[in-house]
């Protein structure tokens, strides 16, 4: 492993444990209560570190994909593959970062539900993303952002990433034996672009397994992209039989 390799899975460590200090204090006092000196405490870290790896307290208890990094982002805008296929690679890219956040996104919906502050970061997050995406792929095409073109790949990178955050949440249930998210909305999954309202769309069913059937492994949110994607090519580009 390299040395860049070490400083990143130290930053993903450190990363996890404020989270979790976030996320235990949360539950036990509420949001309100909650203060980064106590999360500090808890995570054994300093204040300043916590406000190294988060901007805010709301962006403590903020999931959802990240901005893809700018090389993969350059590597989407240079590419010359199929542009779905350079497009899930992308959002792979801004998924990675979720992986370890699985327990996280269990106990999710409820601290979205209980505070507004926090749906309206997760809802930003998700416009961050968005404008990174559209700059992309109007850079990609050599299009204007207004064009329909470059409007149909953001409605795409959206289906990908909704239905994707689905089959990882349902494969989590599957495992935990629990019920996940009751809609997109308490799971902090925003409409697509374009859409304007900030709400959401329908309810996600949680996995269900028949006696005897055994339930589906675990999906990192990673392979859920690769699978959506890998799909959609399949549907709108069906191999020749």
């Amino acid at each position: 492993m390299t040395r860049t390799d070490l400083r990143a899975a130290h930053t993903r460590r450190t990363r996890a444990a404020i989270r979790a200090a976030a996320l235990a204090l949360t539950r036990e006092r509420g949001y309100t209560a909650m203060t980064i000196d106590d999360v500090a405490a808890l995570a054994g870290v300093s204040r300043r570190t916590v406000f190294n790896h988060f901007s805010s307290k709301v962006e403590l208890l903020v999931i959802g994909p990240e901005t893809p990094e700018p090389e993969a982002v350059e590597a989407f805008v240079a590419g010359s593959g199929p542009l779905l296929e350079d497009l899930g690679t992308l959002l792979v890219s801004g998924a990675q970062a979720l992986e370890p956040e699985r327990a996280w996104l269990m106990s999710f919906p409820q601290i979205v539900r209980d505070n507004p502050e926090v749906e309206r970061a997760v809802h930003e997050r998700f416009q961050a993303v968005e404008r990174v995406l559209e700059d992309a792929a109007s850079r990609r095409l050599g299009l204007p952002s207004s064009a329909p073109q470059v409007r149909a790949v953001l409605a795409l990178s959206s289906a990908v990433q909704k239905a994707a955050i689905r089959m990882w949440a349902a494969s989590c249930d599957a495992d935990d034996g629990a019920n996940g998210p009751a809609d997109d909305r308490q799971a902090g999954i925003p409409d697509g672009p374009g859409t304007g309202s900030g709400r959401t769309g329908g309810r996600h069913e949680p996995a269900t397994v028949s006696v005897g059937e055994q339930p589906d492994p675990v999906l990192s949110l990673a392979d859920a992209v690769r699978a959506v994607t890998g799909a959609i090519g399949e549907i709108i580009a069906p191999t020749s039989q």
